[in-house]
């Protein structure tokens, strides 16, 4: 089966599910992606971790914009869908770190995709602004 072919399948199955409404397409592809970036803040929170383990406080000057608020909630929303992970140190002043899970790193692909697509299309996306 040629890769048009399998892609067109792919896609025909995800519209079926679609089709068939909300409960059809609970934890279809679609589903899924958009519980984890449907909040922008979602998004670079993952890719600055990928970088390596951070604290709060790093989390704050590396993702310019975010308030402590919204970063808070976009850690409680990733640690819950278990792609980060909060560790705690028993010290005083208490100290509290974040780090993607083996199923956070596992996004490091996907986001490298991404970043390929846009770049090959960057001339588009630089229209689309103007």
């Amino acid at each position: 089966m040629d890769d048009d072919k399998k892609k067109f399948e792919r896609f025909t199955a995800l519209q079926e599910k679609i089709s068939a409404g909300p409960d059809a397409y609970k934890h279809s592809i679609l589903y899924d992606c958009c519980s984890i970036f449907a909040n922008k803040w979602n998004l670079l929170v993952v890719v600055s971790l990928m970088q390596d383990t951070k604290r709060n406080s790093e989390l704050l000057q590396q993702i310019n914009g975010i308030s402590h608020k919204m970063l808070n909630e976009s850690l409680k929303k990733l640690i819950s869908l278990k792609l980060v992970e909060r560790k705690v140190y028993p010290e005083v002043p208490p100290r509290v770190e974040y780090s993607l899970t083996e199923f956070g790193r596992s996004l490091s692909g996907p986001l490298l995709a991404f970043l390929d697509w846009h770049e090959e299309w960057k001339d588009k996306f630089e229209t689309l602004y103007q």
